[in-house]
C-alpha cells in the first residue's frame, strides 16, 4: 500500500469540529454509501435531522450505548440551549434491568425530546421527521438498545458497490466523542478521526455485529416491531395529535389550577375542634395561600369583608408551620392573640403596627426564616416611611421568608401604592410573577402614568378620556399583580358550584341590606347658622370663606428664584406648591367633616387650628420666618383619610408637627422676606374666621346647648329597638372624639343599654364583652345580653363578628362608600345569618315644616354638604328626591364594584365539574407538550401560547402585526374557553411564524427598567463610595447590582442614600451598612438567582381565526 495514496491520507483525518465538522465529514461520506451502521452512546432526533437529506435512501442501523431519565428532559432541553450537552448527567439513578424497560425508557425519552425541544418548530426539522417515520415505517431505520451500559462512539459507513473498489475499500469508519445528537456532530470540543482502512473498518464492523446481537441488545424498532414502535410514537408526539378545544381548554384549567388542589391541609374546623366551621371556599383560599407563598414568597389575601381573611391567614399559618410574626393595629392586637391561641400559630408574636423598630430589632437577621402576617397592610403604602424601609428589611432578613398581606381590595390603589405592598415580599428587577416581563418596568411605567393622567386632571381632560385612562390603568394593575391576589366575592360563591352547594348544605346564607336611607333631622333654630357656617367653611373662591393659608406657604413665595437657590436642593418648588395646595383643600374638606360629625368635633379641631394658626403668627412675628415642610414630609390627605385605621384621630397630627418644628429633620425655615406678606394677611383672616365661628357656636347658651343631631338619634333608637327589641343597634362614627360624646350625650338622653368602643378601649375584656353580646357565631349558652346599642369608630369594622345587630346607623356622611360596605360587613357574616334583611341608615340634616320659599335654600344646603365632604362628582344632584337617593345608589355601586365575579369564577367552576369526569381529565392530560390547534370564528385573530417555568403559568400572544405581549391568566383563560362540541384543525401555513415570535417571548430575559431619579442618583453615590474607598468594592458593586438589576431597595432608603454625608468616607461606609445591612444584600441576591430557578415548558398553542 501507497503512503502518499489521498484515499490513506484521508483516511487519517482528525476531525474537531473547527477546522471541519463530524457532519460535513459524515456527509461526503454518505454521498457515495448506501447504508450506515451507528454506534453511540446516545441517539436523538437532532442528530438524525442533522443528516436527514443524506440518510432518506439509505439503510440505518443505530446501536444505543446509554440511556437517560426520560423525566429529564426539560432539564436537558433547557442546560442544551446553553451549550451543556453532556448526557452522562441525566442517567437514572439506578439501572434499567429488564428488556421492556430499556425499550420504553428510549421510547420516553424520545417522545420527551420532541414534543419539549424547539426542532420541530422548525418547517425544515417537520421535513426531517417526515424522513425520520417514513424509515421506521418500511424498516430502513432500525434502533436498539445495549443491555449494558456501552459509551463507545463510531459511525460505520458502507461504501456502495461502485465506491468499494471490489471490497478492497467497504467503507470509512468514524470514531471518538462525537454522539448522533446536533452538538455532538457539529459542537465545539468534539474530537474524532476518520480510517478507511479495511482491516480497521471490519474491526469496526465486528465490534458493532457483535453488540447488535440479542445476546448484547434489545430491539426498539426493527421489521418485527416497527409498526408497535412507530403507534407508541405517533400516540404522544404532539405532530400527530389536534385535540378538541374542550379538551386543551380543560387541559389548560389543570395546569393552572390543579396544583391548588392540595389534599392533606389542615382544616379549620380540624385545628380548632370546631370552633370555626370548614367551608369549601375558605379551603381552597388556604391551598391558594399555600401554593402562592411557594412560588412568589408572599400572597395578597383580599376577600370581601365577611368572608374571613383572618381565619384564611391564621389557617395558612398554622398549616406552614413556621415562626411567624403577626403585625396588627393596636386594636385587632387582642383579636390575634384570640387567633394564634386557636390555630396554634408556632412561635408566634403578635407586634403593633405602631412599632415596627422593635420588628426590625428582633428579627432584622433571622438564621430561620419566618412567616410575616400584615394585618391591614394598606398602611405600609408609602416607601418613604421609616416604617416601611424598616418592614421591608424585616422582609428580606431570611432569602425563604414568607409575607401575607391582608387588606382591604388593592384593585383600585394608586400604582405606588400597590407596587410598595407587592415589593415586601418580590423581588421586582427579578420577579417570579409571571403575567409581566418585568414587574419593576411595568409597574414603574404605570406610576409616570398615573401621575400623568393626575395632571391631566387638572387641565381640563374630558370626563371620558379621564375615565377611560382610569380603567386602562386599573386593568392593567390587576393584571400585574392577579397572579398573587386571592379573593372572593359574594358573586363568586353563588356563581361556583361547588362553593355554593356547600354554603347551602351548612345552611349558610347572606341577608339582604336595604338602603342606605336618609335619616333626616330637623335642624329647626340653628338652619341659619347651619347654613350661614357651612357656607363660610367650604367657599373654594378665596372669598370670605376660609382659605387655608397656614398649610400652603409655598403658594405665597414671591422671588422664586432667590428661593431655588437658598432652597433648591431640598425641594421640587413645583411639586411643593401642588403638595401643599392639596393639603389645604383637605383640611378645608376635614373641618366640613367635622363640623357636620357632632359639635364637640368642630368645637375641637376649631379649638386645634386656631392654636396652630397663632403659632404661625408667632413664628412670622416673633422668628421672621415661616415653616415649611419638605414635600416629602408633607403628610399625604389620603392618608389622613384613611379613618378605618384607627379612629380619625390622625387629623391632628398635622397641627401637632408644628409643635415642634424646630426639631423636625424635613423642616426648612423660609425667611419672611421670601414670601408675600399676604399669606400672613391671610392667616389672620383665617384666624379671625375661625374664632368668628367658635364664638357663634359656642359663646351662646341658646346655641351651645342644642344638639338636634342627638334628640332626633335618640328618639330613632327608642323607637327601633320598641319595634324589635331583638335587633341590636350599631352606630358608627369616623371620630372617636364624637363617638365618645355622642355615648355620653345619648346616655343623658335616657338611652339605656349601650356601649361604646374605639381603638383607645381596645383589651381582652372589651373584645369579650363584644363578642358576648353582638357575636352570633358564640355559643348560646356563652352569649350574654346586657347591650342592644354598639357606638364605635372604624376600629370595630375589622375583626369583629357583630351579626346580633340588624341596624347600622352611619353618624356622619359617609366619604367614601366602601366605608359603608366595611360597616355593613360586620353584621352580614358568613358564619351565622340572623336576619334575612338588615338596614342601614345615614343621619342628615333637614328642615321640617319651613315656608316654601326655604325649601330650595334647604335642599342647597345639602347639596353643598355633600359635594363638600364626598366632592365634585356630586354637582349633578339637583333636588330633594336626588340627594334621597344619591347614597344608596353610591352604596350599591360601590357594592357592585367590590362584588364583581371573579375573573376566575366561571372557569373554575367548569374545571369542578370537569373532575367529576375520570375520561375527560385523562385525555385532556394525555395532549402531548407542544400541541397545537386552529379554531374557526373566534373574536380575535391572534396565537395564543402558554407554557410554564416550574410551576407559574406564562401566556403570551401575538398575531402578525404586533410585538407578542406576555399577558395574565385573567387575559388569556378565556381565549381558550370552549364548548364540547367545538371543532379543532389542524394549524395552517402562516401560523408557525407567528408562533415563534411569540415562542420566543415566553421565556425572554426581562428587560432592564430605565435608571432615573433617586436610584440614579444613589448609584452615582455608591459609584463614588467604591472609587474612593476600595474595601467597599465588593459592599458597593453588589448594592448597585440590586439596585440597578433588581430593583430591590425600598425609595426611603434610596433616599437616605442620596442624602447620605460623604465628607468623610469611612463614616458614610459605616453608616452606609447600617442603612443596608451585608445579609440584606446577600439575602436579595438568593432570592433573584432562585426566581430564574425552574423547567422551561411549552405547554399549548392555539391559533384563533376571526
Amino acid at each position: 500500500m501507497i503512503l502518499n495514496d489521498p484515499e490513506i491520507r484521508f483516511a487519517m483525518t482528525l476531525i474537531d469540529n473547527k477546522t471541519q465538522t463530524m457532519q460535513k465529514a459524515l456527509i461526503n461520506a454518505l454521498s457515495n454509501a448506501d447504508r450506515v451502521d451507528v454506534s453511540v452512546g446516545y441517539f436523538y432526533f437532532s442528530g438524525f435531522e442533522a443528516l436527514a437529506a443524506e440518510l432518506e435512501d439509505k439503510h440505518v442501523r443505530i446501536l444505543v450505548g446509554m440511556e437517560v431519565d426520560p423525566s429529564c428532559i426539560p432539564d436537558i432541553v433547557q442546560f442544551s440551549k446553553e451549550a451543556d450537552e453532556d448526557l452522562s448527567r441525566w442517567q437514572p439513578r439506578q439501572p434499567t434491568r429488564s428488556a421492556l424497560g430499556l425499550k420504553q425508557n428510549y421510547a420516553d425519552a424520545l417522545v420527551g425530546f420532541i414534543n419539549d425541544s424547539d426542532t420541530f418548530d422548525d418547517p425544515k426539522a417537520e421535513k426531517a421527521f417526515d424522513i425520520f417515520a417514513k424509515k421506521l415505517q418500511d424498516g430502513s431505520l432500525e434502533i436498539r438498545k445495549t443491555i449494558t451500559d456501552e459509551h463507545g462512539k463510531f459511525y460505520l459507513v458502507y461504501n456502495n458497490k461502485e465506491s468499494s473498489h471490489d471490497g478492497d475499500f467497504p467503507g470509512t469508519v468514524f470514531s471518538g466523542s462525537s454522539n448522533m445528537t446536533y452538538r455532538g456532530l457539529v459542537g465545539q470540543g468534539e474530537l474524532n478521526d476518520s480510517h478507511r482502512d479495511k482491516s480497521k473498518f471490519q474491526e469496526y464492523e465486528q465490534r458493532f455485529t457483535d453488540l447488535w446481537s440479542p445476546s448484547k441488545s434489545i430491539a426498539i424498532a426493527d421489521s418485527h416491531n416497527k409498526e408497535e414502535f412507530f403507534k407508541e410514537l405517533k400516540s404522544k408526539v404532539w405532530k400527530y395529535q389536534t385535540p378538541s378545544s374542550y379538551e386543551m381548554y380543560i387541559r389548560v384549567l389543570h395546569e393552572v389550577f390543579s396544583h391548588e388542589e392540595k389534599e392533606g391541609i389542615l382544616s379549620p374546623g380540624k385545628i380548632t375542634n370546631g370552633q370555626f366551621l370548614d367551608l369549601e371556599y375558605q379551603l381552597d383560599a388556604v391551598r391558594m395561600g399555600i401554593e402562592r407563598l411557594a412560588k412568589f414568597d408572599g400572597v395578597i389575601i383580599a376577600d370581601v369583608v365577611g368572608l374571613g381573611k383572618s381565619i384564611i391567614a391564621s389557617c395558612i399559618a398554622r398549616n406552614l408551620d413556621m415562626n411567624t410574626v403577626i403585625v396588627a393595629p393596636p386594636h385587632l392586637m387582642p383579636q390575634w392573640e384570640d387567633y394564634k391561641e386557636q390555630f396554634g400559630i408556632r412561635g408566634s408574636r403578635v407586634y403593633s403596627s405602631g412599632n415596627i423598630s422593635q420588628v426590625y430589632e428582633r428579627y432584622k437577621d433571622t438564621s430561620d426564616p419566618i412567616l410575616i402576617i400584615l394585618d391591614e397592610a394598606h398602611r405600609y403604602r408609602n416607601e418613604d416611611t421609616n416604617d416601611y424601609k424598616l418592614l421591608h428589611q424585616v422582609c428580606r432578613s431570611h432569602p425563604d421568608n414568607k409575607i401575607l398581606v391582608l387588606t382591604a381590595t388593592p384593585f383600585n390603589n394608586a400604582p405606588k401604592d400597590v407596587f410598595a405592598l407587592v415589593k415586601l415580599f418580590q423581588t421586582p428587577g427579578q420577579a417570579t410573577i409571571r403575567s409581566v416581563d418585568n414587574l419593576s418596568l411595568r409597574f414603574r411605567e404605570l406610576i409616570d402614568r398615573y401621575k400623568k393622567l393626575r395632571k391631566d386632571m387638572t387641565r381640563g381632560l374630558k370626563p371620558s378620556q379621564i375615565d377611560q385612562e382610569a380603567e386602562e390603568i386599573a386593568e392593567e394593575q390587576r393584571r400585574l399583580i392577579e397572579s398573587v391576589v386571592i379573593r372572593r366575592s359574594r358573586l363568586d360563591l353563588k356563581q361556583i358550584t361547588r362553593y355554593r352547594e356547600d354554603l347551602k348544605r351548612q345552611k349558610i346564607d347572606f341577608a339582604d341590606v336595604v338602603g342606605p336611607e336618609l335619616m333626616e333631622y330637623d335642624l329647626g333654630a340653628l338652619l341659619d347658622l347651619y347654613l350661614e357656617t357651612l357656607n363660610t367653611i367650604s367657599a373654594t373662591d378665596g372669598g370670605n370663606g376660609f382659605i387655608g393659608a397656614r398649610y400652603k406657604p409655598a403658594v405665597y413665595i414671591n422671588d422664586r428664584q432667590a428661593f431655588l437657590d437658598k432652597f433648591g436642593a431640598d425641594l421640587d418648588e413645583t411639586d411643593l406648591k401642588t403638595a401643599q395646595v392639596n393639603l389645604a383643600d383637605f383640611m378645608r374638606k376635614l373641618l366640613v367633616m367635622r363640623f357636620e360629625s357632632s359639635k364637640y368635633a368642630f368645637e375641637s379641631t376649631l379649638n386645634k387650628m386656631i392654636q396652630t394658626n397663632k403659632l404661625i403668627e408667632r413664628w412670622w412675628e416673633e422668628l421672621g420666618s415661616v415653616p415649611i415642610m419638605k414635600k416629602g414630609q408633607i403628610p399625604d390627605p389620603d392618608d389622613f383619610a384613611d379613618y378605618d385605621q384607627d379612629d380619625g384621630e390622625d387629623h391632628n397630627a398635622l397641627d401637632e408637627q408644628l409643635d415642634q418644628l424646630k426639631e423636625q429633620k424635613g423642616l426648612i425655615s423660609v425667611p419672611k422676606e421670601l414670601i408675600d406678606p399676604e399669606f400672613i394677611d391671610d392667616v389672620r383672616k383665617d384666624t379671625a374666621l375661625l374664632i368668628n365661628i367658635r364664638d357663634k357656636w359656642f359663646n351662646d347658651p341658646r346655641i351651645s346647648n342644642e344638639d338636634p343631631k342627638t334628640d332626633d338619634l335618640a328618639q330613632r333608637i327608642s323607637k327601633l329597638l320598641s319595634e324589635n327589641p331583638d335587633r341590636k343597634i350599631i352606630i358608627f362614627s369616623g371620630y372617636a372624639d364624637t363617638v365618645n360624646y355622642l355615648y355620653a350625650a345619648l346616655g343623658k338622653r335616657g338611652i339605656q343599654r349601650m356601649y361604646h368602643y374605639t381603638a383607645a378601649d381596645a383589651s381582652a375584656t372589651t373584645r369579650k364583652i363584644i363578642k358576648e353580646n353582638f357575636d352570633a357565631s358564640v355559643p348560646k349558652a356563652q352569649q350574654s345580653n346586657n347591650y342592644d346599642i354598639l357606638v364605635a369608630t372604624d376600629a370595630l369594622s375589622e375583626g369583629y363578628n357583630l351579626h346580633r345587630a340588624g341596624v347600622v346607623i352611619n353618624y356622619d356622611i359617609p366619604y367614601n362608600p366602601t366605608r359603608v360596605i366595611q360597616r355593613v360587613g360586620r353584621i352580614n357574616r358568613i358564619n351565622k345569618k340572623v336576619f334575612d334583611h338588615l338596614y342601614v341608615f345615614n343621619s342628615f340634616p333637614t328642615a321640617i315644616g319651613e315656608a316654601e320659599t326655604r325649601v330650595k335654600q334647604i335642599s342647597t344646603l345639602k347639596i353643598k354638604l355633600i359635594n363638600s365632604i364626598v366632592g365634585s362628582d356630586t354637582k349633578t344632584l339637583t333636588n330633594d328626591e336626588q340627594i334621597q337617593s344619591y347614597f344608596k345608589d353610591e352604596y350599591q355601586n360601590a357594592d357592585a364594584q367590590n362584588e364583581t365575579l371573579s375573573w376566575d369564577a366561571i372557569h373554575r367552576d367548569v374545571y369542578f365539574k370537569a373532575l367529576k369526569d375520570d375520561l375527560l381529565i385523562a385525555k385532556a392530560l394525555q395532549i402531548p407538550r407542544r400541541s397545537r390547534i386552529l379554531r374557526k370564528n373566534r373574536s380575535d385573530s391572534v396565537v395564543v401560547v402558554f407554557g410554564k417555568k416550574g410551576e407559574q403559568s406564562i401566556f403570551t400572544i401575538a398575531d402578525g402585526d404586533i410585538e407578542p405581549v406576555v399577558v395574565s391568566a385573567e387575559r388569556a383563560v378565556p381565549l381558550f374557553a370552549a364548548t364540547v362540541d367545538e371543532q379543532s384543525f389542524e394549524v395552517q401555513d402562516k401560523f408557525a411564524p407567528i408562533f415563534n415570535k411569540a415562542k420566543e417571548k415566553l421565556f425572554a430575559k426581562h428587560p432592564l427598567p430605565a435608571i432615573k431619579g433617586r436610584r440614579q442618583d444613589a448609584i452615582k453615590n455608591l459609584m463614588a463610595i467604591k472609587d474612593a474607598l476600595p474595601r467597599s468594592e465588593s459592599y458597593c458593586s453588589d448594592l448597585i447590582k440590586v439596585i440597578k438589576e433588581f430593583d430591590d431597595v425600598s425609595e426611603g432608603t434610596l433616599k437616605d442614600i442620596v442624602q447620605i454625608d460623604m465628607r468623610n468616607i469611612e463614616d458614610t461606609y459605616s453608616r452606609l451598612q447600617e442603612l443596608i445591612p451585608v445579609q440584606f444584600i446577600r439575602n436579595v441576591i438568593d432570592r433573584a438567582h432562585r426566581a430564574n430557578e425552574g423547567k422551561e415548558l411549552l405547554l399549548l398553542a392555539e391559533e384563533l381565526e376571526a
